[in-house]
């Protein structure tokens, strides 16, 4: 297990610093945070398994796991109150190769943490890890947008509010409400229409200035979701 990359997101500074000194001593390489937010500048480095609460302060950890997952092949360790089974059960449904109380015992995650990657590394056929995308990025201050090809562009403020409330959401995504709401507060007078007709622009601009498909789809029944790695500036 020396050396074995661990990503542990917990709400609380202070348990995330002790496991992580503990898991440290063990012989396991750990980097921490208390949010979702916090974990994506983790990532960029290579990931073999992610500890994460069920619930976080910007959003839903077992999707955060799940994302990672896709993206690195990280085994997903989920953590939930002791009370709330019908989220343990819910988690190892939904894809967590294991589920902790709180309060996390260190011995116990230790074990855990020993039992799923050997799990993930049996002999038994697995899906084969792929690399960390380079990411869409969103710098806000310059108003610009980086396609994970290197190739960037100007964006304008209507695009720039679409985008941020995508890329700031846990599960990239946002109601057509929402997102008019949002765009009203900067210009008066957007609709759903109006809303259409930016998202449409956008696409045709992306694809002709950075040579690439824009990752931004419909959302049936909910408003539209970014299908992408993401980071914001």
């Amino acid at each position: 297990m020396r050396d074995l990359p661990v990503i542990l997101v917990k709400r609380d500074p202070a348990v995330c610093g002790e496991l992580a000194e503990y898991l440290g001593q063990a012989g396991f390489r750990v980097r921490w945070a208390t949010s979702i937010a916090q974990a994506e500048l983790l990532v960029f480095e290579p990931v073999g398994l992610v500890v994460v609460d069920a619930r976080l302060p910007d959003g839903d950890g077992l999707v955060f796991g799940r994302r990672l997952r896709s993206y690195t092949g990280c085994g997903v360790i989920l953590c939930v109150a002791e009370a709330d089974k019908a989220l343990r059960i819910t988690g190892l449904r939904e894809g967590a190769d294991a589920c902790l109380v709180h309060p996390v015992d260190p011995e116990e995650l230790e074990a855990t943490l020993i039992s799923v990657h050997r799990c993930l590394h049996s002999p038994a056929p697995r899906p084969v890890p792929c690399p960390v995308p380079s990411p869409w990025v969103l710098d806000r201050e310059a108003h610009l947008l980086r396609a994970p090809n290197g190739q960037s562009m100007v964006i304008n403020l209507p695009e720039r509010c679409l985008l941020h409330a995508l890329f700031g959401d846990a599960e990239r995504r946002a109601s057509r409400g929402d997102l008019v709401a949002e765009l009203a507060a900067e210009t008066s007078g957007y609709t759903e229409a109006r809303l259409e007709a930016l998202v449409s622009r956008l696409r045709a601009k992306v694809a002709a200035k950075c040579g690439m498909k824009l990752p931004l789809v419909s959302s049936y029944g909910h408003g539209y979701r970014f299908n992408g790695y993401v980071r914001m500036l």
